[in-house]
């Protein structure tokens, strides 16, 4: 009998301590997300971290002011095409646009517009890579 009240006694001591072992994980404090890389040069348009430019394909047109700015830029990366389409719905908003419109079919087409500007994103994929095509200029 006192063998098996010294057994339980000993294996709810155990149990406690396993309960209560230190987390130190739980007291760390979040990495700081990488900052927003910004679309050359609309410096209020991202684009999202491991995505190259095609320089081939994307136009720009600057005037010497640089008030008139006009451009169609193409990105190409490997995240998911929702975590992309996510990325744009969150930083559009967060950089002062207002989402007009989005339409999905092949590709999923976001329209922005803010204070004289519109900003059209065509946002696809294809074999598990994802595509951006940026349409910036004035209203």
């Amino acid at each position: 009998m006192v063998a098996r009240i010294f057994l339980f006694s000993w294996f709810g001591v155990w149990l406690f301590a396993a309960g209560c072992a230190w987390d130190e994980t739980a007291f760390e404090t979040p990495p700081t997300p990488p900052p927003v890389k910004f679309v050359y040069p609309f410096m209020d348009i991202p684009f999202p971290g491991g995505f190259e430019r095609d320089q081939s394909k994307s136009f720009v047109y600057e005037s010497g002011n640089g008030n008139i700015k006009v451009g169609r830029i193409f990105y190409s990366g490997w995240s998911p095409l929702s975590e992309v389409v996510k990325f744009y719905q969150n930083e559009m908003v967060n950089k002062g646009w207002s989402m007009v419109s989005a339409t999905e079919h092949k590709s999923i087409i976001l329209n922005y517009e803010k204070e004289g500007w519109v900003c059209t994103l065509v946002i696809h994929s294809a074999i598990g890579k994802t595509y951006i095509e940026i349409h910036a200029g004035p209203s």
